[in-house]
This record gives C-alpha cells, sequence and structure tokens, in this order.
C-alpha cells in the first residue's frame, strides 16, 4: 500500500491489479487481493448453520439477562458475549426455511458469567438438585420468603440476605401447523429477606423451581421438554454480580438438531452441496488388487465384481 501525490494523485477506481481509493485529500493505492474467501466453505457454513439457534435463544432470553455478564469488555454487548461464550459448545443446526420461520431448540447454553461461584446442579431428567442446602425443612404452599431466605443463608455460607436467587425456564414447543419447533421463555425470582414473613413463595416464583430434593433446593415436577437454570445475584457496591450457569437441557427434541445429519440438511439447506459419506478425500496411488472385467484367473470370462 502507498500514499501518490501530484496529478497521479486524483485517481480513483482500479486498473489492472491496482486499486486507488481517495481518502481526504490523499489518494491510497493498493493491490487487489490475490486469492477470494469462499464464503461457503465448510467451516464459513458450520458457522453459518448453527448461528440461527444461539441468535433466536438471545432473541427470547435477552430480556432476563441484563447484567448477566459481569465483566464483559465495554465494547461489548450482552449480545456479543451471548454469542461469544456459546459458540464453542455443542452445536445445534438449523435449515434456512426453519431459521426464517421462528425455529428455536432449548439447549444446554451458557446464560451468565460472573464472580460468584456457581451453582452446581446434579441428577437427571426433570428431578434436578442444586448445591444450595435448605437444611432440614422442606418447602410447601405455607412457606413464606422470610422462612426460605432463612434456610439458605443459614445453610449456605456464600449466601447473604439481600441476594436474589433466579429460575429460568425455556420450554420446547412445536408449531402443529408448520411444525416447526420454538420456545417459550419465563423467568421467576426471589430476594433473600428475612422480614417478609407474609408472602408466600411459591406465590412469587416457580413451584417446580423452587423445590426441596433430599434437603437441597431444585427442580419436580413435568415441565416437558425444556431446558432451566439458577442464577444468584447480588448488589455490592452498585455493582450486579452473578454466578456462572448453563442452562440443564432435558430435551428430546434436541437429539434431531445435531450431529452430521443435521448439518447436512442445514447446509443443504443454504445451496451448498453436500458432500456424499462413501467419496474419499484424495485419490488411489495404488492398484485396487483385481482386474475390472479382465481376465481374473478365475475361469470366469467377463466376470469381475460388482461394485457400487
Amino acid at each position: 500500500m502507498a500514499i501518490l501525490n501530484g496529478i497521479i494523485s486524483k485517481l480513483t477506481g482500479s486498473t489492472g491489479n491496482l486499486v486507488f481509493k481517495r481518502i481526504g485529500d490523499r489518494t491510497i493505492v493498493s493491490e487487489k487481493p490475490h486469492t477470494v474467501t469462499n464464503p461457503r466453505t465448510d467451516a464459513q457454513m458450520r458457522q453459518r448453520t448453527k448461528w440461527g439457534n444461539i441468535i433466536a435463544m438471545y432473541r427470547g432470553i435477552r430480556p432476563l439477562l441484563n447484567y448477566g455478564f459481569e465483566n464483559k469488555p465495554r465494547n461489548l454487548s450482552d449480545y456479543n458475549m451471548f454469542v461469544k461464550v456459546n459458540m464453542q459448545r455443542t452445536p445445534i443446526y438449523l435449515t434456512k426455511q426453519s431459521i426464517a420461520g421462528g425455529a428455536c431448540i432449548a439447549t444446554a447454553y451458557q446464560i451468565t458469567q460472573g464472580s460468584l461461584p456457581s451453582i452446581v446442579t446434579s441428577g437427571s431428567g426433570q428431578n434436578i438438585t442444586t448445591d444450595i442446602s435448605l437444611g432440614s425443612d422442606g418447602i410447601s404452599a405455607s412457606t413464606t420468603v422470610a422462612q426460605f431466605a432463612r434456610m439458605v443463608v443459614t445453610n449456605n455460607e456464600q449466601y447473604q440476605y439481600g441476594d436474589q436467587i433466579s429460575f429460568f425456564l425455556i420450554k420446547q414447543k412445536v408449531n402443529a401447523e408448520t411444525e416447526i419447533p420454538y420456545c417459550t421463555f419465563s423467568a421467576s425470582k426471589v430476594v433473600l429477606d428475612s422480614a417478609d414473613t407474609e408472602t408466600k413463595l411459591w406465590d412469587i416464583v416457580n413451584k417446580n423451581g423452587f423445590s426441596a430434593q433430599d434437603g437441597c433446593l431444585g427442580h419436580s415436577g413435568n415441565d416437558g421438554d425444556c431446558a432451566f437454570a439458577w442464577v444468584h445475584s447480588r448488589k455490592m457496591d452498585g455493582k450486579t454480580l452473578v454466578s456462572t450457569q448453563s442452562l440443564v437441557a432435558n430435551n428430546s427434541k434436541e437429539a434431531e438438531y445435531k450431529g452430521d445429519l443435521a448439518y447436512n440438511l442445514a447446509k443443504s439447506s443454504f445451496g451448498v452441496s453436500v458432500e456424499s459419506f462413501l467419496v474419499p478425500n484424495g485419490e488411489s496411488t495404488g492398484s485396487t488388487g483385481g482386474n475390472a472385467g479382465g481376465d481374473n484367473g478365475g475361469g470366469n470370462s467377463g466376470g469381475g465384481n460388482d461394485s457400487l
């Protein structure tokens, strides 16, 4: 690249392998690129076909994730962070047509990132248990916010009065007419307030997400195909601190949209040919070990083996 002076500095456009561009009162000349990046390489298509579900999930959960990424750089938004942390996760591949129809698959994406200890979960299916101990007390319809707060703070040193526990629930649905999968998004929260002796816990939170499982906070009941997570947050010195959490996925629809078959279907929907599974990447350099259609030494004239 060079900066031109004199009469030639008035040039714009291109000639041969040179490109002339005016910037202010200067003309900059550079060479045309010798190669053009193919926007449909396999690597690029794998990125493109998994992008759609990440965007759909963020679009649905966005109103619930303000301040979800505690220490994000100033030049990055919550959207940027959500995409960044989830692009390397096990991909969900959506076709171009399903993306246009609003498709979304509930999966185990990361939804927050912060400095508080993560809430650890265990179990499978609908019955998931967290590491938030409730002691010997259970949770019932009569449990108040104050009683729940005391259970949590008394039995877990990392929790304080004034902290918040939130429960996120993404339910998997399928459009009955188009058969396109979509999601519904909801969340509920409780502040650990020892003075709130009037409000019943289940009046303000999702009952399934705030149940007692083996002496700990957990999920029970049947929410169908879904993904869910708990998040611990705290306000300190004017800043919101959060725990780093990922959704727990309990979704039978996931399998249809993972793996090479799902990828090839998504890729072909963008007008890109799909490589044949049985076609090798290179040419053979040796003998096949037999004669095709010739004398094979076994007396089978016109013999040879059938081939695919």
